[in-house]
């Protein structure tokens, strides 16, 4: 086979390189992006951060200057000098108890023991009075405990084992 002009041989024994084959129905670019065209659009998406960014803080700063209409001035963000004690019962320790934990239960037990070992009113319009406890158990041992007509009844039907009729 003789080479032909296109596959002829160069000086240096490489064959010359052949030209690109061209499809006419193919489309494509025949330049890479444009360097300016991607600068202004990076500019362009900056400028617009940077405008809504402006746009947020406005917005943001307007609404926290002005309470809102008819509400509290807490739900505009303002808080009273001195806190609000919550109702009872308080938990031990909370802000505003002056009061430490350990004096709380001393006091709490020595009301307890007062009204234990003395004498007051649980009712005065209805004449229900406490006696101090010990009292109490002499009388209850020296007298027992006081019957009521229906548990008089049902008690000795129980002893016995028979039912009532």
């Amino acid at each position: 086979m003789k080479p032909t002009p296109e596959h002829s041989p160069t000086p240096e024994g490489q064959p010359l390189a052949a030209p690109a084959p061209v499809n006419e129905t193919v489309g494509y670019e025949a330049a890479d992006i444009s360097v300016g065209g991607a600068q202004r659009a990076g500019l362009i998406l900056a400028i617009v951060v940077l405008v809504s960014l402006g746009v947020v803080k406005l917005t943001f700063d307007y609404f926290t200057s002005e309470p809102p209409a008819g509400t509290p001035e807490i739900a505009a963000g303002l808080r009273s000098a001195a806190p609000e004690m919550p109702p009872a019962p308080r938990m031990q320790g909370i802000p505003g108890n002056s009061v430490p934990p350990p004096e709380q239960q001393r006091e709490f037990q020595a009301a307890a023991a007062a009204e234990l070992n003395g004498y007051g009113w649980v009712d005065a319009q209805h004449s229900v009075a406490h006696i101090p406890i010990e009292e109490a158990m002499k009388h209850l041992a020296a007298q027992g405990l006081p019957q009521s007509p229906v548990a008089g009844k049902a008690a000795p039907a129980a002893a016995t084992g028979k039912k009532a009729q």
